[in-house]
């Protein structure tokens, strides 16, 4: 039988779970207003209402009456507005329903798909002022009413789920333009900072660490930074991080601050500062090794960050540190490839130097010497009248000036390459090399010689005396020193030498110019160690000397010969 008949007026309410990050917009709240006027218009209830919850969060209401304000309407408002109160305080933690508290005359749910696959929301259908068999009959309509509503809030929700992803998709692919299009990489922070800004509708800032002494260099800064915020960014270069950083820091995973722990997480100067709300702090990681951190942060009156975005910020702090990394060694390989060019020059000025040294001490010495003994063995005849021991004397004297050039010969031929290294090994070569630099050169050298004296690989003997002979050049060159020590050591599995001088020093942050000529020879040093698979390390100051280590590996150099 109709309601209408038993002069009832019946109510209809429903209460939908949703979840706590689904937001309302006009297009939604237009849909569901005009379902609830068609419940009152065609389906003849008297009142409808219906009230989203969400945890954490207000509920939404809305509702619809066919009369005007009577005084019977406003105590039905009164209810209404007693419900609403109510649901405002209550929580479904056991699963029980909403209305069952409130008696309705008949009830039933709906489940409300807000994720794939996943009944995480359910829609109470409750029907109040009536007797049972009205309420039976106007239950279907009630159910009819309710999946549609149930429809809408779901197409409402993919719909928002679709336009994220979407955008998720276009800052990804923006963020791999930047990255492959340019290796400035400031110019990277900046963009990866402002895409993650509009993604999550927030302000977004990087903070690089210094290598040194770890404390934080203010990179770049986007979204609602005034001009005196900026400055107070910039202002926290070179203080140590907070503890929500230090925090990221050490265990190399995302940090979520809230108001409930922003006290622990961070200093009361942060605070006051920039007066933030919600914060996730993503490391930017490389080599497992922290080298900065990405913040992403939205004021209090606004919503917290969920599980999801935060993995994302995770991802965009993860592609950023990928995209630094290849900046950084795409830099080096091109400063590597300028010093071999300049290694390269020099090998090839050096050769045309020494070529024409040669030149020089052959023509000059050499050569005149033999033309002047061929000219002078001219002039020995055997002539009767000649007395022979006249001969004896211009033979003697011819003697000497031989001996004069074949020694002359020696040195140029030991300076090309010192035979003693061929055929007596390396601690002979560098005995002989010390000894013979302090005679020509008057500059005392202390040679320490530790381990067994052995040949070694002709590679890493040759490349250990030209390290030393390019180490000790420097020296006389630059250094002004008055005291140099060379350490040489042998052991089963490596070689090892230093060379350390009292001089004026250098400043070792010029080794990283490619430019600077002066560092030639410390790179040369460099990369013949680099070639047998070394490591040579630089350490100096302006005013205190220098010191050289270089240690090359013996495994896999298979013709070493070792003398009892």
């Amino acid at each position: 039988m109709s309601p209408s008949v038993l002069n009832l007026k019946p109510e209809l309410i429903l209460v939908c779970q949703v979840s706590p990050t689904f937001n309302i917009n006009k297009k939604l709240e237009s849909s569901l207003r005009r379902i609830l006027q068609t419940s009152i218009d065609s389906f003849e209830f008297w009142r409808a209402g219906l009230i989203l919850v969400r945890k954490g969060r207000p509920p939404v209401r809305w509702h619809a009456t066919k009369e005007s304000q009577t005084s019977e309407n406003k105590q039905g408002a009164d209810s209404w507005l007693k419900l609403y109160n109510y649901l405002s305080t209550q929580e479904n933690e056991n699963g029980q329903n909403f209305l069952d508290s409130l008696n309705p005359v008949i009830t039933t749910t709906l489940p409300v798909i807000l994720k794939a696959g996943e009944p995480v929301g359910t829609m109470e259908i409750g029907i109040f002022d009536t007797d049972i068999q009205s309420a039976q009959y106007m239950l279907v309509k009630a159910v009819s009413l309710g999946r549609h509503m149930a429809d809408i809030i779901q197409e409402s929700f993919f719909q928002r789920q679709k336009d994220l992803h979407l955008r998720k998709l276009a800052v990804w692919l923006e963020m791999v333009n930047t990255i492959s299009s340019t290796l400035d990489i400031l110019q990277v922070l900046h963009v990866v900072a402002q895409l993650t800004a509009d993604l999550f509708s927030a302000k977004s800032c990087i903070y690089l660490l210094d290598e040194e002494d770890q404390t934080m260099i203010p990179a770049v800064a986007v979204g609602s930074y005034d001009p005196a915020l900026k400055k107070k960014f910039k202002a926290l270069r070179g203080t140590k991080p907070f503890p929500a950083i230090n925090r990221a820091i050490k265990t190399q995973q995302p940090v979520i601050v809230t108001p409930h722990n922003m006290q622990r997480l961070l200093t009361p100067e942060i605070i006051n500062n920039f007066e933030y709300g919600w914060m996730v702090l993503a490391p930017i990681l490389s080599k497992d090794k922290a080298i900065g951190v990405m913040q992403v942060d939205r004021p209090l009156e606004s919503t917290g960050f969920d599980h999801e975005e935060t993995e994302i910020i995770f991802a965009i702090a993860r592609a950023t540190a990928i995209a630094m990394e290849n900046a950084r060694l795409i830099e080096m390989l091109g400063q590597k490839e300028q010093l071999l060019h300049q290694l390269v020059n020099k090998l090839i000025t050096a050769q045309e130097d020494e070529r024409k040294r040669l030149a020089a001490d052959l023509h000059d010495g050499i050569i005149q010497s033999l033309i002047a003994i061929w000219y002078r063995l001219q002039r020995i005849t055997p002539a009767s009248e000649i007395d022979p021991q006249k001969w004896y004397g211009e033979i003697s004297d011819l003697t000497n000036v031989l001996s004069e050039q074949i020694q002359d010969i020696r040195r140029i031929l030991y300076d090309l390459r010192p035979m003693i290294l061929d055929n007596y090994g390396l601690i002979p070569a560098v005995e002989s090399y010390t000894h013979n630099l302090q005679e020509k050169h008057n500059l005392p050298v202390e040679l320490v010689i530790n381990g067994k004296d052995r040949r070694l690989s002709s590679k890493i003997e040759v490349t250990l005396f030209r390290i030393l002979q390019e180490a000790l050049t420097n020296v006389m060159k630059h250094a002004h020193a008055t005291r140099v020590k060379v350490k040489l050591t042998l052991r089963e599995e490596e070689v090892s030498l230093t060379v350390e001088d009292n001089g004026a020093g250098l400043d070792t942050s010029l080794l990283s110019i490619p430019q600077s000529q002066n560092r030639l020879g410390l790179a040369s040093i460099q990369e013949r160690a680099l070639l047998l698979n070394g490591v040579c390390n630089i350490e100096s100051r302006p005013g205190e000397g220098t010191r050289i280590f270089v240690k090359i590996p013996l495994a896999g150099f298979n013709d070493q010969i070792v003398f009892p």
